[in-house]
């Protein structure tokens, strides 16, 4: 499969399985990663924050990758290895890109024009025009990245809350160890105290 080749390949090959899973469970509860289902076979997916986190340290990879290869002095590689990545993420990039305000890249943004999407090369287009001018830098997007970054960083505690039945009007409590299991079977949020579910029960049944 060449999964080898994948930068993060084998990094938890030390510990034990229940140790993976205890840090999946950690980043599941505090809203990193989430489950969700394909028909009965659970996926382990990122949360909005999760993609933030990731797609930022994925862009900074390709980016040294970049920087590597110059300072090899190695051929500009097939650039279609980009193709069919997440959108946000590509442009993420082309934003990285662009704040260095180093040239050395547009060989490499004038290889990649050449083989992707419309909308992906208007952006590369944009970035070179960027290395082109004499305007200088506004370093706005990178401190609202910034910004975003920290946000994301902040976990938090998962918590009792309360939520109002729908059957009888009165606030229950859904723990966390309720909403643990809810999540890991891919079910919705209970819309109803456990009195009312065991009476509704009862009513279905008979």
């Amino acid at each position: 499969m060449g999964v080898d080749k994948c930068n993060v390949y084998g990094v938890f090959k030390s510990a034990k399985m229940e140790n993976v899973v205890a840090k999946i469970d950690w980043m599941v509860a505090y809203d990193f990663l989430d489950i969700s289902y394909n028909g009965k076979l659970p996926m382990i997916v990122f949360t909005d924050r999760g993609w933030e986190i990731e797609a930022n340290q994925r862009t900074e990879e390709f980016l040294r990758e970049w920087d590597q290869w110059i300072n090899e002095g190695r051929p500009i590689p097939d650039m279609t290895y980009l193709e069919d990545r997440n959108r946000h993420m590509i442009l993420l990039l082309l934003e990285k890109v662009k704040e260095t305000g180093d040239n050395k890249y547009i060989p490499y943004l004038e290889a990649w024009y050449k083989v992707d999407y419309k909308k992906v090369r208007a952006a590369i287009h944009e970035t070179i025009k960027v290395f082109q001018s004499e305007e200088p830098f506004d370093p706005t997007s990178a401190i609202k990245r910034e910004n975003t970054m920290k946000e994301a960083l902040k976990g938090f505690a998962p918590f009792d809350f309360r939520i109002k039945c729908w059957e009888c009007g009165k606030r229950f409590i859904f723990t966390v160890g309720e909403q643990k299991f809810y999540k890991q079977k891919g079910f919705s949020e209970p819309k109803r105290c456990k009195p009312c579910r065991e009476k509704r029960k009862l009513e279905l049944y008979f």
